[in-house]
Order: C-alpha cells, then sequence, then structure tokens
C-alpha cells in the first residue's frame, strides 16, 4: 500500500505531503463553499461551542493537541473543555496515582498559553461523584469506596475521601487559575450506587426522614462551594443525570439551581432521554442550561472508527430540541461537543482523535450554523475546514483520503484498516473452508479435507503478511502523535488480534496437513467439559 509521509507537528508549521498540497492550490474553489457558508449561521443560537477533550485514555502529545486547537477555533469553537483524569501532573497526595504517561507541568502550560492565544475558553473537568476510578482503584483509597467491588463512586458523608477530591480540585484549579476560569465542570455523572458505604449508611440513619438523594445534594452543594471559594465569579457545570430527578424542595435547600448551570447530555440520534416531560421538569428546577451532543466515543465501547453519520444526526436533533425547548429556560448557555475516548477508566479505546477530528470540525460547523444549517453547506464548509480537494461524503469515508487535516495519514489508514479486518472476516474467518474443514471439531480430531485447506493456505499467508506491514505503517503513523503505551494498546486491541487468528489458522492447516490416514466412523468425541442436565 502507497503511504505519503506523515505530518511532523511543531510549534512553527505542520509539514504535510507534497501531493495533498498540491492538488490543494489546484482546488482552492472549495473554499467558496465555506464562503457561502458563513451567509448561513446563527452563532447566538449557541454562545458557547465547546469541544471536549478526554485524556483518560490516548492522550496525544502537545504539538499535535495544538494543531488541533487552531482548527476547531477556525471551524467555529470558543472554547475546550479539558477531563485531565489521570494525566494532570498531580501531586502530594495523588501524585502515585498519576499516569505514567501524565503531562508535565511545561506540557500542560503549553497548552493553556496556546488556547490562551487563540481566545479559547478553557473549561477544567474533575469528576467529583461518579466516574473517580483513577483515585478509588488503588489500595491507598479502596476505604473510600461506595461499594467495596466497584471502585466507582465516593462515599459521600466520608470527609476524608472527599477531601482528595477537593484536593484534586485545588490543583487544577491552582494550575488554570493563570489563564482565567469562568466555567468549571465537576462531572457527577453516572453513579450508579451511592447510600451504600458505612458513614454514607449511618448518616442516613442519623438523618431520619432523609433520602439517598439528600447525600447527593448535599455532596454537589459542598463540592460547588468549594470550588466557587477557589475561583471569584466561576460558573459551576455538572452533568444533568444524577440530578434530574431531585425533587424542588432539596434543590431549593441546597440552593443547587443557584450553584450549578445542568449540563443535560445525550449522545443518541434522536435524543431519545429527552422529551416535553423531562424538559419542562428540569426547566422548572434549573434557569440555566447546556447541551451536550457528541463527535465520536458515545456509539460503541469498541469503535475504533468512525460512524459520522451517527453523530451527524445527534448534533441535528439538539438543533431541534433546542429550537423547542430552549425558549424554557432563563438562559440556554451553548452546546458541549464531547469526544470521549474510554467509556470508562476501565474500558478499552475507542475512537482516537485523529478518527474523529472530521466529525468534531463538521459538527463544529452544525453548532455555528445553528438553526440555518443546511445539510449541502455543511458539508462544503466542512469541506473546505478540512481543506479537501475533493467534496467529502459522510456516507463513504474514503472521500475524507483527499483532505488535508492534522492526523488525516492515521485516518485514513485506520480506515483501511476497517475494511481489511471486513475483507478478512469474510474471506477466511467466515468462509467457507474454515467453516466446513478447519473448525474446532476438525482440529482437535483431526479429521478434515486437505484439499480445501490447501486452497485457503496461500490466502492466510497473503492477508498475514498485508495485516504486518499494516501493523508496522499504523505504527509509524501513529508515533508523532501519541505515546509508545498508547501505540501498542491500541494495536494490542486493534490488530493483534486479527494477526493472531491468522497466524492459528495457519499452525493448525501446517499440523493438519501432516495427515495422511482418518479414524473410521464413528469415535469417540473429545470434549472438554460435560455439562450437568
Amino acid at each position: 500500500m502507497h503511504v505519503e509521509h506523515s505530518r511532523v507537528f511543531d510549534d512553527q508549521k505542520v509539514i504535510h505531503s507534497l501531493s495533498k498540497t498540491t492538488k490543494h492550490l489546484e482546488n482552492l474553489k472549495w473554499n467558496v463553499g465555506y464562503v457561502a457558508f458563513k451567509l448561513l449561521i446563527n452563532e447566538s443560537f449557541y454562545p458557547n461551542r465547546i469541544i471536549h477533550f478526554d485524556f483518560k485514555g490516548a492522550p496525544p502529545k502537545i504539538s499535535y493537541l495544538k494543531e488541533v486547537l487552531r482548527l476547531i477555533k477556525r471551524s467555529g469553537a470558543t472554547g475546550i473543555l479539558l477531563e485531565w483524569e489521570d494525566t494532570f501532573p498531580f501531586n502530594g497526595i495523588l501524585a502515585d496515582n498519576r499516569n505514567s504517561d501524565a503531562y508535565t507541568v511545561e506540557e500542560v502550560h503549553d497548552l493553556l498559553k496556546t488556547a490562551k492565544s487563540l481566545k479559547l475558553e478553557v473549561i477544567p473537568l474533575v469528576p467529583t461523584f461518579g466516574h473517580l476510578e483513577w483515585i478509588l482503584k488503588v489500595e491507598r483509597f479502596r476505604q473510600y469506596r461506595q461499594n467495596d467491588m466497584f471502585p466507582q463512586v465516593i462515599c459521600l458523608a466520608d470527609n476524608d475521601g472527599v477531601s482528595i477530591v477537593l484536593e484534586a480540585i485545588r490543583q487544577v484549579v491552582q494550575f488554570h487559575l493563570p489563564f482565567g476560569i469562568k466555567y468549571f465542570h465537576i462531572g457527577a455523572d453516572e453513579a450508579f450506587q451511592f447510600g451504600e458505604c458505612l458513614k454514607d449508611r449511618q448518616w442516613l440513619e442519623a438523618n431520619k426522614g432523609q433520602e439517598k438523594d439528600s447525600l447527593a445534594a448535599m455532596h454537589l452543594a459542598k463540592v460547588s462551594n468549594y470550588v466557587k471559594t477557589l475561583i471569584p465569579n466561576v460558573r459551576v457545570l455538572a452533568w444533568h443525570d444524577m440530578i434530574k430527578s431531585f425533587e424542588s424542595k432539596l434543590i431549593d435547600q441546597y440552593r443547587l439551581d443557584q450553584l450549578l448551570e445542568i449540563v443535560v447530555w445525550d449522545y443518541s440520534e434522536t435524543l431519545q432521554q429527552q422529551n416535553d416531560f423531562t424538559w419542562h421538569s428540569l426547566a422548572a428546577k434549573f434557569p440555566v442550561v447546556w447541551g451536550s451532543s457528541a463527535y465520536k466515543g458515545a456509539n460503541e465501547p469498541s469503535s475504533e472508527f468512525l460512524d459520522l453519520e451517527h453523530y451527524f444526526r445527534n448534533n441535528k436533533a439538539w438543533i431541534t430540541h433546542r429550537n423547542i425547548y430552549g425558549s424554557l429556560f432563563r438562559t440556554f448557555r451553548g452546546l458541549i461537543i464531547t469526544g470521549w475516548q474510554r467509556y470508562d477508566h476501565f474500558a478499552v479505546l475507542c475512537e482516537l482523535l485523529p478518527v474523529g477530528l472530521p466529525s468534531a470540525i463538521l459538527n463544529l460547523l452544525v453548532a455555528k450554523a445553528g438553526d440555518k444549517f443546511s445539510t449541502e453547506s455543511i458539508i462544503s464548509a466542512t469541506s473546505a475546514a478540512l481543506n479537501c480537494t475533493s467534496k467529502i461524503s459522510m456516507e463513504y469515508m474514503n472521500s475524507f483520503d483527499s483532505c488535508n487535516f492534522p492526523g488525516v495519514e492515521l485516518f485514513t489508514a485506520i480506515r483501511s484498516l476497517r475494511d481489511y479486518i471486513k475483507a478478512i472476516k469474510n474471506e477466511v474467518f467466515e468462509s467457507h473452508q474454515v467453516k466446513g474443514w478447519l473448525s474446532r471439531f476438525n482440529v482437535r480430531h483431526g479429521y478434515t479435507q486437505l484439499w480445501y485447506l490447501m486452497e485457503l493456505e496461500n490466502n492466510i499467508e497473503m492477508y498475514t503478511q498485508e495485516m504486518l506491514n499494516m501493523a508496522k505503517m499504523i505504527e509509524s503513523l501513529m508515533e508523532p502523535i501519541f505515546r509508545r503505551h498508547t501505540i501498542d494498546e491500541w494495536l494490542y486491541e486493534y490488530v493483534d488480534p486479527t494477526i493472531e487468528r491468522l497466524m492459528e489458522l495457519s499452525q493448525q492447516i501446517s499440523q493438519l496437513k501432516m495427515r495422511r490416514t482418518f479414524t473410521v466412523r464413528n469415535f469417540d468425541i473429545r470434549r472438554r467439559m460435560h455439562y450437568a442436565l
């Protein structure tokens, strides 16, 4: 496979492949689409258009991130949401929980300085309720879990445990503050259990008549007030899913409507969790709301490639709901377009940032257009923003091969890998020959028709070599963007299983080829286990 030279990222420039640059100069007419698009925008529809970066998996090198920031700024982003998790350069009590590939102080400073120079609002996100696996997974902090089996939710009534969360906030705030913090996100989603740990149960026993939600409301108020003591005039954001069911009297008791701005997240194509009742119910409790869509990482937990049409439909659905229900609130603050890298701390990697970048740009342009968008103008504008030499299509992802954006070579290679693995599954793993003459029965009992396997053997050798070449190519394309651990993890999850299966089939054929005589039927089947009936 022909591969053009990958980009080299630095502070000054990006070295593009010569052929792509030449084609771009010859096709500047595509920029006309962007000019026309400028006449069809409504930037007041979403005053804040925020792109989310999830660093709890595959944290990119700062040099690459800086290129991405420049691109999203040009495409209409007003800010970024940074979810550092264990990649922040924590010290003190949290130092041992820091990722071995955590960013250095100098790298974080460089990124924040770049964002400030681009006039991008930076919103730090520190989980404070659920999704605390990065803290609670270790023995030292195990005692602060809600449930010993699940290191996800902090014991809310345990002041020592909560103080660790507050310390994480303090360190992140201290670093971000010189660059300005207008908004701070405290997470608070998907806390699947609380009120279960000993101190929570003791609190509920001592406060007769109080429900579990009172514990959660008390905790969120405590965290929000702490953030406000650190940052004058800050607005505190929180995901809506754990808060939406709180009774109005509980919200009033803890002043949550004054302390928090609620972020409603829904990544489905029809916003299936939101309806007339949920919007009116939320508007009766909270005067300010944000929406949250997705550009990647919210379709399947193990997606190696992008389903662009899914995310486009999701962002279109948000425009519909914003149109219908936005006026229920005093302020609809904006849209956070999320790009998850893992579903949670323990999950596998999903779409890498270079793979999701076209979706981020396309859906940023959707948000910028607001209620004035049209699909045709969005496609033209995205083609221009990504420096494409021909018009892109959401249906045909190979149309993005003509584009020239940061990481496009890796995007193209992973798309090709996906298609190649599909071909291998169809032509080898699910083939007539493997299913009929190389099944577990055939292999275990040495019983097969070699004629069919000889026909298959050459194909397996060819596919194995092609996969090895593709793995080497993808590895080289990842190196300018990611660190070694990310590269190894991604290849292990998405490339190695196919290579290993091909090699296993090859070895099985080699063993079966040695057979010249076969047992007369019937014979004992060598079952490894017997099931009790």
